[in-house]
């Protein structure tokens, strides 16, 4: 797989290159781009699998250079690289064919390594679909059928559809994480292969029906209705196929689907809209998992407005946590909440990664990523709105507990010596065992009793009062962004502006532009 890395912040660029051990994931870095005019170019050049993009760039920004790729239909799957209060570009983005998002302040190793399976998965090594990368029969339709609703139309007289009242029906198994435990032999999965089966048997007699599974968990249907002359009628034909489907899944292989069911269309092209339509409509399950059954044609269409509030809420909910202002933090994150439920404007995905973003800010972020970690199996089980927002809810107010009982506690002599030492020395290399030297104790003892009483690690301690001081050096254009990562204690500016972006959201020269 080759991966082009597009943004105008040199050290995001360093950041992402570093992140990972690319060659060991079968990964080939084949450029970097500063600015869109640049990345058009080489992307046109070298034709690489898949581009890394960020959406604010200058002379051409990111969206711009996602239209020109989708109108002059060049063959690359595009990941865009935003900011937590860039949601409304991000929904602009994912239109014009990103495949995903990331938050660049909490981008790491877990998200690069999650975006390069699931791109496999979905598209395989060479933007053909792992289902169709074999040499069993029926390959060629696959193929058609992939190509379709991935929006090009090509020889579709090979397929069993017909033009006129078409719809694209998507669906995937409730619990799956649960359920497919029961279907594994060995190291092979073989529910797929299952429903698969049951679901090519099934429909094997019907006219103008395809059948196509997408991945593991997605599956595909598209009907098309060309003998039925009313919407009325076609309808019901696609329903009766819905519970078919259903009640056949159930009965053989006991498995309880949710589908998502896009508006009609008339002809081929069509095609990639209904299964955007039929995404959207299964992804409002996270919004009502008592549901089985969503049409796109009720959901309700959201305004810019809509967008433009959810955006004022990210924006309000990170200056409160710059600001350690937990109640009106967790005020806001109950409007945000309130305001999600009513709108149901965000997909799951994007709603987790607003949450992670949300923690990772904190100022224990270390901590709380580490507490989340050994939860999170559990995290993943939870595909319920109510259910996550509220598991999520407990972990702000669990730190904002344990942060107001050590500001309301007092320190031992030894921890107080350390931050002495600390707020004079922070520009200095500092270490557990300088300070197991300077107060004759161990290492260990240092750093274990420091987060007891403190409630958060020494470093992330350092780290803090480092970022404080360079705010007020970054007002001052007299110092370079490097001789202020040198002056508050960073070897590199590289390190800096990774810790600089963690708590504060920006990077450093992010926060001067909006500073000064």
């Amino acid at each position: 797989m080759r991966i082009l890395i597009v943004d105008d912040e040199p050290l995001v660029r360093i950041g992402i290159k570093s992140a990972i051990d690319w060659a060991a994931h079968g990964v080939e870095i084949i450029g970097e781009a500063g600015d869109g005019v640049e990345a058009l170019r080489m992307i046109a050049e070298s034709l690489p699998d898949v581009v890394l993009l960020d959406i604010k760039m200058p002379k051409m920004d990111g969206i711009e250079v996602l239209t020109a790729i989708r109108d002059r239909q060049i063959p690359v799957q595009t990941v865009i690289l935003s900011s937590f209060d860039d949601m409304a570009y991000v929904k602009k983005a994912l239109k014009l064919g990103a495949i995903d998002y990331f938050h660049k302040p909490d981008i790491n190793e877990h998200e690069l390594t999650t975006m390069l399976k699931n791109v496999r998965e979905q598209f395989g090594t060479g933007r053909v679909p792992v289902a169709a990368a074999s040499n069993t029969p029926g390959n060629r339709k696959e193929q058609i059928l992939y190509d379709a609703l991935q929006g090009t139309v090509h020889d579709m007289v090979e397929t069993d559809l017909k033009e006129g009242n078409m719809y694209v029906v998507l669906f995937k198994i409730k619990g799956y994480n649960t359920v497919i435990q029961r279907y594994t032999k060995g190291k092979e999965a073989i529910l797929p292969s299952t429903v698969q089966n049951v679901l090519t048997e099934i429909l094997s007699t019907e006219k103008e029906i395809e059948y196509l599974q997408l991945s593991e968990q997605l599956n595909a249907v598209i009907i098309s209705n060309s003998e039925h002359k009313s919407l009325l009628a076609s309808l019901t034909r696609v329903n009766k196929m819905v519970q078919t489907i259903s009640s056949a899944l159930k009965r053989f292989v006991n498995i309880d689907i949710v589908l998502g069911i896009s508006d009609w269309f008339e002809h081929y092209e069509g095609i990639a809209a209904g299964y955007d339509q039929a995404s959207k409509a299964l992804s409002h399950d996270f919004y009502h998992p008592e549901s089985s059954i969503f049409y796109y044609q009720h959901l309700k269409q959201k305004s810019e407005a809509v967008y433009k509030q959810l955006d004022d809420y990210l924006t309000q909910m990170k200056a409160a946590l710059r600001e350690e202002a937990s109640e009106r933090f967790m005020e806001l994150l109950k409007k945000w909440e309130q305001f999600l439920e009513q709108e149901e404007c965000m997909e799951e995905k994007e709603v987790r990664k607003v949450y992670e973003g949300l923690l990772f800010m904190l100022g224990h972020g270390e901590d709380i990523q580490g507490e989340e970690q050994e939860d999170s199996p559990d995290v993943l089980e939870i595909h319920d709105f109510q259910q996550l927002s509220g598991h999520y809810r407990s972990l702000f107010e669990e730190h904002f507990k344990k942060r107001h009982q050590m500001e309301n506690k007092g320190y031992s002599q030894l921890t107080r010596n350390i931050m002495e030492y600390t707020k004079a020395h922070y520009n200095e290399s500092l270490s557990l065992k300088l300070f197991g030297e300077l107060f004759h104790v161990s290492p260990n003892y240092v750093s274990r009793l420091f987060k007891q009483e403190v409630g958060q690690g020494l470093f992330d301690y350092i780290n803090e009062l480092r970022i404080e001081k360079a705010k007020e050096y970054l007002k001052d254009y007299r110092y370079k962004i490097y001789d202020v990562a040198e002056m508050v204690g960073f070897s590199n500016q590289a390190h800096f502006a990774i810790v600089f972006q963690k708590y504060t959201g920006l990077s450093p020269k992010q926060y001067r532009k909006e500073e000064v």
